[in-house]
């Protein structure tokens, strides 16, 4: 979870960034109009103070009143936009009696003639005051929910990232009780009849066992990796079913050290066409995975079991999930009601 605290540093950036642009506007005004530069530069200066101290008061009544985030910021804004407004009448008023003093004392060049006199001149700073301190809560309230949303999307993602962690070890819980009691039945039954065959069962089930149990922290294994699991996966899956699955790999960049897929993802879009759909001699079961440029692609023919409905069910939500998070990119897939397949785009990084 982020941690909710209120941004000092983009609430004085933002509000500096406003008055070095309020400045310049000036500053070039002032010289169109044929302003002396001295007489610009103090003015300039006394703009920016301005604003720099109202931004920096309203940043104290924020700490004052211990706003951490947009909640805390709306329940009691009243309260700090009258404090604020205050602020912001004081600062002007004093920076305008200190430039008349330095002004009639000729310390200062005026900037203009000042045709306010009396008690216009109150409401004249009262409405300066009002002026500024809008642009400043303006600014300020924009970055305090821009940082609200930043930090909505931060938290979702790593809401998103356990949510899909946690849905990866749930599947890998229910994959392996379930396999390995068919795996474990069939190399039984091999050990008696062909111990050949069942020491050769045995090695693929160790290789693919260690594979999909290995902790990967990054989330990604190398495409060579994947379609070695695959490929232990299938020769054992042949061992069981005969001539009844076929299946081919045409793959280009499987030597590829940089091409890589989302951990465990190929796998499991092979056990599911096997789970699925009927496997007979007579109609067996052909599956393809298949490089085509940057996108790799797990196919098969649709020929489903008439006892359960053709759906990948949480695996394929699980793979989007997690392919999604490391990628930003979507599963594609197609069923023809021939054909069915999932398309992933191969990822370039380091494991």
């Amino acid at each position: 979870m982020t941690k909710n605290r209120l941004p000092v540093k983009k609430l004085l950036i933002s509000s500096t960034g406003l008055a070095v642009f309020l400045c310049v506007f000036i500053s070039a005004t002032g010289i169109m109009e044929g302003g002396s530069i001295s007489a610009v530069g103090s003015k300039t200066v006394s703009v920016f103070l301005s604003f720099f101290l109202v931004s920096s008061g309203n940043i104290g009544l924020l700490l004052l009143f211990k706003i951490k985030d947009l909640a805390d910021w709306k329940k009691k804004s009243l309260g700090i936009h009258l404090l604020s407004f205050l602020i912001s009448f004081i600062v002007v008023a004093s920076f305008y009696f200190i430039n008349h003093y330095l002004i009639v004392n000729h310390i200062i060049p005026a900037y203009r003639e000042t045709v306010i006199e009396g008690y216009f001149i109150s409401l004249y700073l009262f409405i300066q005051g009002i002026l500024i301190n809008t642009f400043v809560l303006l600014i300020q309230g924009f970055t305090i929910v821009q940082d609200a949303n930043e930090k909505a999307r931060v938290e979702n993602l790593l809401l998103k990232s356990a949510k899909s962690e946690a849905a990866y070890e749930l599947l890998l819980q229910q994959i392996h009780p379930h396999f390995l009691f068919n795996a474990l039945n069939i190399l039984k039954t091999l050990i008696k009849k062909q111990p050949v065959v069942a020491e050769d069962y045995l090695v693929r089930l160790s290789h693919f066992l260690r594979s999909s149990l290995s902790q990967n922290k990054s989330g990604k294994s190398l495409l060579s990796e994947e379609l070695k699991l695959c490929t232990n996966y299938l020769e054992m899956q042949k061992i069981r079913f005969g001539t009844a699955l076929t299946y081919n790999f045409d793959v280009e960049g499987k030597d590829d050290t940089t091409s890589v897929l989302p951990v465990f993802s190929l796998q499991p879009l092979l056990e599911n066409a096997i789970k699925h759909n009927e496997l007979t001699e007579a109609e067996p079961l052909h599956i393809e995975v298949k490089q085509d440029g940057s996108w790799i692609t797990v196919s098969n023919n649709v020929q489903l079991k008439s006892s359960a409905a053709y759906s990948m069910g949480n695996g394929l939500t699980n793979l989007a999930e997690r392919y999604e998070l490391l990628s930003g990119d979507q599963v594609m897939i197609s069923n023809t009601g021939k054909t069915f397949s999932v398309t992933l785009k191969i990822l370039k990084g380091n494991t």
